[in-house]
């Protein structure tokens, strides 16, 4: 080393063990060190051959096998930092290197979505805040390099350090046509502000050529005027993501200006800018949606290219996200679980819904395998599968969980050792509660060289298994499971249905089968509505996966600027409580255990209510909660265990009821009008038909609301999408005149 050249130490994770074989396998493996090189501020990784020469890295013959680099490496501990993989074009591989991208232990968004859509081997950097991602595919773009993000397929070197990410497969998948769509989205076209600004000028009448600080004075004074304010200030609490607001502020600024350099200087100055702005791939997409859907222009006050005004022009554009506005009926309250809530609300910000579904759920599961009702001969246990979702921040989703894990770890000191989290494979949820394993090995008689086969076989135990059925699974971060169900050949909705299922049984149908009987499985799960809208799949949603879940919305109850106190807080009265219902459902004691009941009052509300529960909806929001009628059971079940009863009565009934109607009408907010971005003319007939509870006609929608200004074409496509999500029905009716053709009527089902 010259004198110009200074060693770095550095803490490497490097597992060795976690590097998939395919790299392993090929001789194209060389050392490196970080070494802080003479003018320069940051230190360079320097590559070596195992001989401890500098090495050509596009040279073959400064490359060794992985072994021997391994070898190298052991030997000479602190010598080098790592290995590194060295591509080539002899091999299949492309390597990705997205540097900066780990902040507080988690991805940021821009990172997620590259993993997610790359579903191929995933690793930490050296530095422990950057990413690898090694895939099957050749590199057909000429460029290689834009901000942190990197892509080779050749002449490059990657320090592999085999730290896995979690939930990324350990295997290097063929991903051709998505690296095509990354390098096509990340490298975008050349001068692109110029093309904008040559196609505007081709589309564009002439509009008054304002100053910025003129553009703001007038948007800021229109009727729309607060919308412009709030966005323009930073403030993009009405929408439901920062995404959504960038463009419904760059829809603003183009009905004022159609010149892309000033619609990009003006958001530049917005409270809205940000580090995500500066990406060619996402700034230009979004002023270009603005100015190709944004058709009214500014004339002048009060004036338009359309004769509307700015704001009527505009309010396709800027439709918010959706409001939660649904309270839970105080039924849900009830007894034991209501008195809970009582007691742990006023020390957090979480929603009571929140704290009521986790303590349901956990109690539920505590309880164990032999509480049941029985439908047409199946048993229906106190499994609850739930998900909460909410807002990162204000959806309070963790801080509901803990103080009824305190609570019911004092009940169960049990509860710690089966709580469990990392839903990443059906096997790994069947190895947790898995049964016994035994197997039938010759008898063999006799000691050192006499010993020999008697000819018989005995059965020898070679897994003692899981004794106690019960699981409680707990995923803070449920996006990750939904990202594992996109994985070909993965068994883990398969798993979570028939865990869900009766009995509970469940096995894998490999080579050598695992199973686990008479399980008790239950689940909760966090997570945002933005990652669950764009993770959820149609096979997820109609394959009968997201039908076995609760889907609970919820929000921040309050705010406590300096915290709760339920940490000092005397829960010895609601333990015992809560342990003698346990003791109860579990049959000890005197107590004979039964299967359960309704009543005769619960039975004749049971029957009242029960055709309009099994009524047939259509869409998403359909198959998301068409298993209402074995939830409803379950839970009111379970608020009739907390009465230590094996009846469910009618109050029980009525509280199940009451969950399952918040979470109905949580469904139909994160799957309907609030699953995916619905588009304008999507969103604004669903708000119109909102203020009509009694519907509007085709015609009404054509000429009331849009003016004659939409395609019919359009119009019914947005009926048509609606209609698919679940959320309204079409009928034909006589015409009200008494003659003509029937009218078309278009209802919101939540309104009938």
């Amino acid at each position: 080393m010259t004198q110009q050249e200074h060693s770095v130490n550095v803490n490497l994770n490097f597992y060795p063990d976690n590097i998939p074989n395919e790299l392993k396998e090929r001789n194209q493996w060389i050392l490196w060190r970080l070494e802080l090189l003479s003018g320069k501020e940051k230190p360079s990784k320097i590559p070596y051959t195992v001989q401890g020469e500098k090495a050509d890295t596009t040279n073959s013959l400064c490359w060794s096998s992985f072994a021997e680099a391994l070898k190298a490496y052991k030997r000479q501990p602190g010598a080098y930092s790592g290995l590194g993989y060295v591509f080539s074009t002899d091999d299949p591989f492309t390597g990705i290197d997205i540097d900066g991208c780990i902040d507080g232990g988690k991805l940021t968004d821009e990172a997620d979505e590259i993993l997610y859509a790359l579903d191929s081997y995933s690793e930490r950097s050296q530095s422990g805040r950057g990413v690898h991602v090694i895939v099957k595919a050749k590199l057909n773009s000429e460029r290689n390099r834009i901000g942190a993000f990197e892509i080779y397929d050749r002449k490059r070197f990657f320090a592999i350090t085999g730290d896995h990410l979690e939930l990324s497969p350990k295997t290097i998948e063929n991903r051709q046509k998505e690296v095509d769509e990354l390098c096509k989205r990340m490298f975008a076209i050349e001068e692109p502000t110029a093309r904008l600004r040559s196609n505007a000028i081709n589309v564009r009448v002439k509009t008054p050529n304002l100053s910025d600080q003129e553009i703001i004075s007038i948007a800021t004074e229109a009727k729309n005027g607060e919308k412009f304010k709030k966005l323009y200030s930073g403030d993009w609490s009405n929408y439901g993501s920062q995404s959504e607001a960038d463009q419904a502020l760059c829809n603003l600024l183009a009905f004022y200006t159609q010149d892309v350099v000033q619609i990009d200087r003006l958001f530049r100055s917005s409270g809205l800018m940000r580090e995500k702005w500066k990406r060619d791939d996402y700034r230009e997409p979004t002023i270009a949606q603005a100015l190709t859907k944004v058709t009214a222009q500014y004339r002048g006050k009060g004036n338009s290219t359309t004769g509307e005004t700015a704001d009527d022009d505009l309010g396709l554009m800027l439709i918010p996200k959706q409001e939660w506005n649904v309270t839970v009926s105080p039924d849900a309250f009830y007894g034991l679980a209501g008195e809970v809530v009582k007691l742990i609300l006023p020390h957090t910000e979480a929603d009571p819904v929140a704290l009521l579904i986790n303590f349901l759920t956990i109690f539920g599961n505590t309880v164990g395998t032999w509480p049941h009702f029985t439908v047409s001969g199946g048993e229906h246990r106190m499994k609850l599968f739930a998900v909460l979702v909410g807002a990162t921040f204000k959806g309070k989703k963790g801080t509901s969980l803990e103080p009824i894990i305190r609570l019911m770890s004092a009940v169960d000191p049990e509860l710690s050792k089966r709580k469990k989290s990392g839903l990443s494979s059906g096997e790994g949820v069947i190895y947790a509660v898995r049964d016994q394993v035994t197997e039938m090995r010759p008898v063999i008689e006799g000691n050192g060289k006499n010993k020999q086969p008697t000819g018989e076989y005995e059965e020898v135990i070679t897994d003692y298994g899981v004794e106690d059925k019960r699981l409680l699974i707990v995923e803070s971060e449920f996006g990750g499971v939904l990202k594992v169900l996109r994985r070909d050949g993965n068994t883990l909705a398969a798993i979570v249905r028939n865990a869900w299922d009766g009995r509970g049984d469940i096995q894998t149908l490999t080579k050598h089968p695992v199973s686990a009987s008479d399980t008790h499985i239950s689940i909760l799960g966090h997570i945002t509505p933005e990652e669950l809208r764009k993770l959820i799949s149609d096979t997820e949603i109609h394959s009968g996966f997201v039908n076995r879940f609760l889907w609970v919305y919820v929000q921040q109850s309050k705010s406590l600027p300096s915290g709760g106190e339920f940490h000092k807080v005397d829960i010895s009265s609601a333990v015992q409580r809560i342990q003698g219902a346990v003791k109860f459902a579990q049959g000890e004691g005197s107590n004979q255990r039964r299967p359960m009941e309704r009543d005769e009052a619960a039975n004749a509300l049971w029957e009242r209510v029960y055709d309009s529960l099994q009524r047939d909806i259509p869409g998403i929001i359909g198959a998301a909660i068409s298993r209402g009628t074995p939830y409803i059971m379950r839970l009111a079940c379970i608020y009739a265990l907390l009465d230590m009863s094996w009846t469910v009565r009618i109050e029980h009934l009525k509280a199940g009821l009451a969950v399952w109607e918040y979470c109905r009408k949580s469904a139909q907010f994160i799957f309907g009008q609030n699953f995916n971005s619905l588009d304008p003319i999507t969103a604004r007939i669903l708000e119109a038909l909102k203020e009509h509870p009694k519907g509007l006609t085709s015609t009404e929608i054509s000429v009331g609301i849009f003016k004659k200004n939409q395609k019919a074409a359009d119009i019914a496509a947005a009926i048509g999408k609606l209609r698919e999500l679940g959320l309204i029905r079409v009928d034909k009716m006589p015409n009200p005149k008494g003659k003509g053709k029937p009218i078309t009527m278009i209802r919101l089902i939540e309104q009938e």
